[in-house]
């Protein structure tokens, strides 16, 4: 949330608080009684909203040790294509696996894919050449899960900035409607007890103002003026 939004919903607990304490003034009334009900479920509906919009993604993380996974088997499957190609003189071979580990960590995600992407596929296709190099099936399906797993974290985070926009969008309006209740409902409610009890309606209009939380850090005092002296 931001300070605007924290600090109203600071306001809606000191109110509810206040309300709850004074219960016995308005609970006979039927009509008071459901508004409180909606309002109290809209602030816990804030709070979990809020909660989940807070929430760390380990996601960048997830993604980061994915790609160092990757990079690494694409390395060493690299290396020993290189040494295949060198041998039999294929010139797109060398090209392909001529990547060193700061150059493969250079790459942008998409460019690791379609990178990693290519060396498995020629992988795959000389397993007999690599057996002799003591690359084995199971390295490859190494690549291949670790291939797998960083396609599918590398969307990760954009999954999570979509998840958190829809939270920030639902806690709007879920603020939107807790305001609504207020202004609608309860304050004018509240108002009917003018007359029958005036302290209660007092103590409630104090509860409803909305406190700017960044304004309360007292500001430095200017330093006295000196006096200069009288010629």
């Amino acid at each position: 949330m931001n300070t605007k939004q924290t600090n109203r919903v600071s306001m809606y607990k000191t109110t509810a608080t206040y309300m709850e304490s004074h219960n016995t003034v308005w609970n006979v009334m039927a009509p008071m009684t459901a508004a409180m009900q909606s309002f109290t479920d809209k602030t816990a509906a804030i709070d979990a909203a809020a909660q989940q919009q807070e929430t760390p993604s380990g996601a960048a993380d997830s993604k980061a040790a994915a790609r160092d996974a990757l990079e690494d088997v694409t390395f060493l499957a690299c290396e020993a294509l290189g040494v295949i190609g060198h041998t039999s003189n294929d010139h797109d071979l060398v090209a392909l696996t001529s990547l060193s580990p700061s150059e493969l960590d250079e790459l942008s995600a998409e460019e690791l894919v379609n990178r990693a992407t290519t060396v498995l596929g020629e992988a795959n296709a000389r397993k007999t050449e690599l057996a002799a190099l003591r690359v084995t099936q199971a390295n490859l399906d190494e690549f291949t899960q670790a291939l797998e797993r960083f396609r599918s974290a590398k969307e990760q985070p954009r999954t999570a900035t979509a998840e958190r926009m829809a939270q920030t969008e639902s806690l709007a309006n879920l603020i939107r409607d807790a305001n609504n209740i207020l202004r609608n409902q309860i304050d004018r409610l509240v108002n009917l007890f003018r007359r029958s009890n005036p302290d209660f309606v007092s103590g409630y209009q104090a509860a409803r103002v909305i406190v700017d939380r960044v304004a309360t850090h007292s500001s430095k005092k200017p330093a006295p003026s000196v006096p200069k002296p009288t010629p």
